[in-house]
């Protein structure tokens, strides 16, 4: 009965669409419109945290002296603490090399060298670009003893990043620090669209490379005292590379 009726109804229609002047048309079943999606974005003023930056997986720095991070969306959330260790007093000219930075792995507690690194993160959605500098704030001091002519350098600049691409990369370049206190040198530079996300500007592209890329020279007429002798630098995240 179902198949009667149905073909009963065809042919109603067909009878109906016939007019004095010809045949009406009709719509089609189907057709076609529209929806519509969205995001909002905001900005990301959340921190980052120190990472690998071979891996961009979260780690612990296992340096007591940790560098504290600055804030915002645009932020230098990690630099190395520079170590030279234990030297014996020389009367010749020496060059000295940094300690390799040690990062406790969260996941599985390994502790793993790595070359020393600064680690920036640009979450402000504006492309705008960035710049890094640095400065020596004094020479190396033990009280009032001081390594007169002493030299620090930070070369071999690595960068990395999960978002690394030719067009998006930053320029870094190597660091040699005047100790008057004054004068900055650049570290990275990322001109208008690059730099955004995190990267890590290492010394050094791998652990041997880096075991030689950071160096104080140091006078043999310097005199020298027994104790340790320290420096601070300062790092300044500009928010445009001009």
């Amino acid at each position: 009965m179902n198949k009667t009726l149905k073909i009963t109804a065809l042919g109603l229609v067909t009878i109906l669409g016939v007019s004095g002047t010809g045949y009406t048309a009709f719509a089609v079943d189907g057709g076609s419109t529209t929806s519509k999606g969205d995001v909002t974005f905001e900005k990301n003023t959340d921190p980052s945290g120190p990472k690998d930056p071979d891996t961009d997986k979260p780690v612990e720095p296992t340096d007591p002296e940790i560098t504290p991070p600055t804030s915002g969306p645009l932020s230098i959330d990690y630099v190395s603490t520079i170590h030279f260790g234990t030297q014996k007093i020389s009367g010749n000219d020496e060059v000295y090399y940094a300690s390799l930075d040690k990062l406790k792995d969260t996941e599985t507690g390994d502790i793993n060298e790595k070359p020393n690194f600064v680690q920036i993160t640009d979450n402000r959605g504006s492309n705008a670009g960035w710049k890094l500098t640095v400065v020596q704030d004094a020479q190396f001091k033990n009280g009032s003893s001081e390594l007169t002519g002493a030299k620090l350098k930070l070369i071999n600049p690595t960068l990395k990043s999960s978002k690394k691409t030719d067009a998006n990369t930053p320029t870094a370049s190597e660091i040699v620090l005047n100790p008057d206190g004054t004068t900055s040198a650049d570290a990275i530079v990322a001109q208008a669209n690059q730099g955004m996300g995190t990267w890590f500007d290492t010394f050094g592209k791998d652990v041997t490379e880096a075991a030689k890329s950071i160096s104080l020279s140091v006078p043999g007429d310097t005199a020298k005292i027994e104790g340790k002798y320290s420096t601070t630098l300062t790092w300044t995240l500009a928010d445009t590379p001009a």
